[in-house]
């Protein structure tokens, strides 16, 4: 029989692999961004299938709650979208629920889709299903891998988020949010993919795949009309396109679009596109900084250097962009003297928002294989997990427990640094 009901479902937080990398200061109970892989996968099912999105992370449901929600809805079709933090919640969604079909995508199904099959899902989407799962559905749901490679970002529609509650997204101001974006900050990404090869990072595409700064700016008129009081484009690596850039802000200038915004992307030192960011009115941009150190900068693989970080933060000053900078503390090499006057020196370059994180060997990391392929790690831990999950893993760690605490005490004391009164409060 046809399927006719497709459910998409977002995983639960509830199991999910314990983070060793950020400090509980960050993780904001207000920060929740729509599904936009989810939204765009369901905006092209074809119109005579019906189909409903369940985001458990942001309703904050556990795993039974998710469970009977699905359960209620009797879908045909199941689709479980899996970080591999959250694959213990997958394996038990697979095994629990009653779905004739069910099937698996996301970053987690990129080298474990083998294991997910066992697990017991009846098909698994790498990379981009918005062509390979309508295809899917017309050849009758058969069983196996299927691989999408990456669509063209200009010819899919855009994220059905109205398949969505939109009032379960407005945010719910506490006192440690980091800025004030008004009630409804809505996600987009005008990107997908990073070409960089940093070691401590777990993007997996490695394929820059833009849409034009047309696509860009019908998005951005769709999200305001839905009433985004600030748009945040979460790409891996906004601005890699010097050219994308400018012509995206040059049209949303012409097409007089006025809205608080902002961008995940790297360190820039061209004048020119932090002029146009400023003019079209991009008021932060969310960069990967990690550290002040150039020897360590040349271990992390980063194409910046400290005179380009240096530039980069003079340049939003003079444009008034504010710079959420993202820094890494625990990395080999590290010294005493720069854990301490890291703040002041982050201080004196003008970032008004550092996020702390600690270095860890997250899975699919080069930092992790490098630990295996030297013995630093006997086992391949991570590849033992996506075989058989379990709840609340921790994150492996070959510092030694009494460094370990030592560095998350550092951390308080920077977020104690940056808190005190004549400085803004953090946000994510």
């Amino acid at each position: 029989m046809k399927p006719k009901k497709i459910l998409f479902v977002v995983m639960p937080y509830e199991g999910e692999v314990r983070d060793r990398v950020t400090a509980k200061f960050y993780k904001n109970k207000a920060v929740k961004y729509m599904p936009l892989g989810v939204l765009s996968l369901a905006a092209c099912v074809p119109p005579e299938y019906e189909v409903k999105v369940l985001d458990a992370a942001s309703l904050g449901l556990d795993l039974q709650e998710t469970i009977d929600q699905i359960e209620a809805w009797a879908p045909d079709v199941l689709g479980l979208s899996v970080v591999t933090y959250r694959a213990w919640a997958m394996v038990q969604i697979l095994q629990r629920t009653s779905a004739p079909i069910k099937i698996v995508g996301g970053p987690h199904a990129t080298k474990s889709y083998n294991y997910i099959l066992e697990q017991g899902a009846h098909a698994v989407f790498v990379d981009d299903a918005e062509v390979t799962f309508p295809q899917w559905l017309q050849a009758g749901c058969p069983e196996g891998v299927f691989w999408g490679g990456q669509v063209n970002l200009n010819t899919i529609p855009l994220p059905a988020r109205h398949l969505l509650n939109i009032d379960d997204y407005r945010i719910e101001k506490n006192e440690d949010l980091l800025f004030d974006v008004g009630a409804l900050r809505l996600p987009m990404f005008s990107s997908k993919g990073c070409p960089y090869a940093c070691t401590y990072c777990d993007v997996q595409q490695k394929t820059f795949n833009f849409k034009s700064a047309e696509r860009c700016v019908e998005e951005f008129k769709a999200l305001v009309e839905l009433g985004a009081t600030s748009i945040h484009i979460l790409d891996d690596a906004f601005n890699v396109n010097r050219n994308r850039v400018s012509e995206m802000s040059k049209a949303l200038v012409r097409e007089n679009i006025k809205v608080d915004w902002s961008a995940r992307g790297t360190v820039e030192v061209r004048e020119s596109v932090i002029a146009d960011l400023a003019e079209a009115g991009c008021k932060r941009l969310h960069v990967g900084i990690e550290s002040l150190d150039d020897t360590i900068l040349a271990g992390f693989k980063k194409a910046s250097r400290y005179k380009h970080i240096e530039q980069f933060s003079t340049l939003c000053q003079q444009y008034d962009i504010d710079i959420l900078g993202y820094f890494i503390i625990g990395a080999p090499g590290e010294t005493s003297e720069y854990r301490r006057t890291l703040p002041q020196r982050i201080r004196d370059l003008g970032i008004k928002l550092p996020y702390f994180n600690l270095l860890s060997p997250l899975a699919e990391t080069p930092y992790y294989e490098e630990l295996l392929r030297t013995g630093k790690f006997k086992t391949d831990i991570w590849t033992e997990f996506c075989k058989n999950p379990v709840p609340d893993f921790i994150i492996p760690e070959i510092r030694s427990e009494e460094e370990e605490e030592e560095l998350r005490l550092i951390i308080d004391d920077y977020v104690r640094y940056f808190k005190h009164d004549d400085m803004p409060v953090f946000v994510n």
